[in-house]
């Protein structure tokens, strides 16, 4: 079972377009998106229309939930006033230039999604969310402690849990021992296709595969790659000015960081 999974394309049809070739390529047997596909680079109607049209099943980010219900001001990230300006104009844009059925449907995506693979030795429980299992606002990153990323597992009920947000990827195989049986729970952050944060300016998304003879007590039996996608950032910087969003974020997706 090869499955594909994206996050965070904040509005960037270009970023998404040259994924979604890539993801072709991979030949993956289906594709997740983990939210905020709105609110940044200006193309919102477009890349909702793709992630329709291409059959993709998404859950709710943070910015889908704000733009969706029509607030400006919603709890999102930013280093600057100037971030913090660009995020006030770019929400108004989106809300201003999306359609009723858009917000619609951006409000009735779900926040969690929860899947059981089962396999002849051992189901295989997935989960996915946008921030964690309590708040698509939360910041799970890297360096976060084993314990609270078991916790989260224990209350998403799953073996892989899967999430965006923070726009950083990684992947931690954590070991665990239950009442009768050892195993190895996995937690990743797929990164983000529109505004990447991992120091290159290439989208990042995974591919995630399931061996049908998995066995959890072995840390490799979840295979996962890290996919970056080059695109051309000009263009969206540009399409970013046109907009008049301003220069804020020009470093950012310059340099990924």
């Amino acid at each position: 079972m090869k499955l594909a999974f994206i996050s965070d394309i904040h509005g960037n049809l270009p970023a998404l377009e040259a994924v979604l070739s890539d993801i072709e390529r991979q030949q993956p047997d289906d594709i997740y998106c983990l939210g905020d596909l709105v609110n940044f680079a200006g193309w919102d109607r477009e890349v909702i229309s793709l992630i329709r049209y291409e059959g993709i099943t998404s859950i709710q980010g943070n910015h889908d939930e704000g733009i969706g219900h029509d607030h400006v001001n919603f709890p999102y990230s930013y280093n600057s006033e100037a971030q913090k300006e660009f995020g006030r104009r770019s929400a108004e844009l989106s809300i201003r230039t999306l359609s009723s059925s858009d917000k619609s449907y951006l409000r009735g995506l779900p926040f969690m999604l929860q899947m059981e693979y089962r396999f002849p030795f051992h189901p295989c429980r997935i989960a996915l969310v946008h921030g964690s299992p309590i708040s698509n606002n939360d910041y799970i990153r890297p360096g976060t402690p084993d314990e609270e990323l078991l916790e989260m597992l224990d209350a998403a009920g799953a073996d892989i849990l899967l999430m965006g947000h923070t726009h950083l990827p990684f992947h931690r195989a954590i070991y665990y021992e239950g009442e009768n049986h050892k195993q190895y729970k996995h937690i990743l952050n797929v990164g983000s296709v529109g505004k990447p944060k991992h120091g290159e300016p290439a989208a990042c998304y995974v591919v995630l595969e399931i061996r049908r003879h998995i066995d959890l007590s072995e840390p490799d039996s979840v295979a996962v790659s890290f996919r970056y996608v080059p695109y051309d950032v000009e263009a969206v910087i540009q399409h970013i000015h046109a907009c008049g969003l301003g220069d804020a974020y020009d470093t950012l997706l310059r340099q990924g960081q």
